[in-house]
């Protein structure tokens, strides 16, 4: 597909295959970084991705993946997932973001500033005519996207799909960071850097602290031991914890540690007091941002009164800020530990598309309707409600309701 304007010649390449198996792989992860785009675009995290959310999760899900030149220069790149969800009776074929769920927020997609317009219009038509897809999904969308308005108003001046949702009820936290350490803690209030020091102190009075990070030797031993201490602290509450509660997420996490590691842009950190591990945290790095959004703490009850979030959490944002990292997305809901020190929850968007006809408009309203049924039913109320008050054992997620969270 290419159109032509003026001098310019717009040319889209599709390819029904993920991002990582085309021969074009070197030029998308540098064209990734090159715009500031999510770690999730990378290659290496589409890899681990198709493994693990791919056809094995949902037999009905295809990768197809764009790139997008003006001239020589590529000016977007966009990998989907097309995959066909019953919603009750009705089948309704819509394509989402590939290597983005619920967890993972898009503050910025790969396309060149200024070729918004011309990249989105581009996909979203060949999403709907040539590849049949009644709905696009483009969420989660922080807020704080550059890119928002132009989806909104792409969508609203012709072409072949226009906005059917766009809703915010939830957030996510950031955390901008300043130069230094010292303007980190300045910044915060005189409670918190009290807070902070009266830990410390607890924590040194036995043994010092002493923070590492995962090397390739390590990275095995080091996710067991996360996962342990994760699950552990989720149980001690009577909750299964992310590896329960989404059944490819240990397999998953440890493949991206393997797949980005190399490249410095996955780890694990750890802190510990002497011998005993007070607190653990994945991290991944693109650019000048990071992306932490599952951390783990000891529930020991020598550390009652002890802030082991607050004090893990201190130590590693000036490991960031000497890394030379500015921005923080540190994951999707509010937490006050987050929000207290340095921390704001900016809403994230349900983004969704429908092709113009009717018929496809009938279909993504059902599909909507279908998936908002399972999650105020299933989620809202039995998942987080009933089942922790008849204290039942913690079960994995329904894939349903992980597949129809558009």
């Amino acid at each position: 597909m290419s159109q032509a304007g003026n001098e310019r010649h717009l040319s889209l390449e599709c390819l029904e295959a993920p991002a990582h198996e085309q021969n074009w792989r070197e030029d998308w992860d540098a064209f990734v970084q090159r715009t500031g785009a999510e770690v999730y675009f990378l290659t290496g995290w589409q890899a681990a991705w198709w493994q693990h959310y791919g056809p094995d999760f949902s037999g009905s899900r295809k990768p197809v993946s764009y790139i997008l030149r003006d001239g020589p220069q590529i000016i977007g790149i966009l990998p989907f997932c097309i995959e066909t969800v019953w919603a009750g009776i009705w089948p309704v074929r819509f394509a989402r973001l590939a290597g983005v769920d619920p967890n993972f927020t898009v503050m910025t997609l790969p396309i060149a500033a200024g070729k918004e317009d011309a990249v989105l219009r581009s996909v979203t038509d060949h999403l709907t005519q040539q590849m049949r897809c009644a709905a696009i999904s483009l969420s989660p969308l922080s807020d704080r996207s550059p890119q928002l308005d132009s989806i909104r108003a792409m969508a609203a001046n012709g072409g072949t799909a226009s906005v059917l949702r766009d809703r915010s009820d939830r957030g996510h936290t950031l955390m901008d960071l300043p130069d230094s350490r010292d303007g980190f803690m300045a910044a915060l209030s005189k409670s918190r850097r009290r807070e902070v020091r009266r830990d410390i102190k607890r924590l040194t009075q036995d043994a010092p602290l002493r923070n590492i990070s995962s090397d390739p030797d390590t990275l095995d031993i080091m996710m067991d031991r996360f996962i342990e201490l994760h699950t552990r602290q989720w149980q001690a509450v009577g909750k299964g914890g992310h590896f329960l509660d989404w059944r490819p997420a240990a397999a998953f996490y440890r493949t991206l540690l393997h797949r980005l590691a190399p490249d410095n842009r996955a780890a694990i950190d750890e802190q510990w007091q002497g011998d005993t591990l007070l607190s653990s945290q994945l991290r991944y790095t693109l650019g000048d941002k990071a992306y932490w959004w599952l951390n783990a703490r000891a529930i020991d009850p020598r550390f009652e009164k002890v802030g082991l979030g607050r004090v893990g959490l201190v130590e590693r944002v000036g490991d960031l800020i000497d890394a030379g990292i500015g921005l923080v997305e540190a994951g999707a809901g509010e937490y006050e530990y987050k929000l207290s020190y340095g921390g704001e929850l900016v809403p994230v968007h349900t983004l969704v598309l429908a092709g113009r006809g009717p018929v496809a408009r009938f279909s993504v309203q059902v599909l909507l309707l279908w998936a908002d049924v399972i999650h105020l039913f299933y989620y809202r109320l039995w998942f987080l409600k009933i089942r922790p008050r008849l204290g039942t054992r913690p079960r994995a997620l329904w894939a349903i309701w992980i597949r129809t969270r558009l």
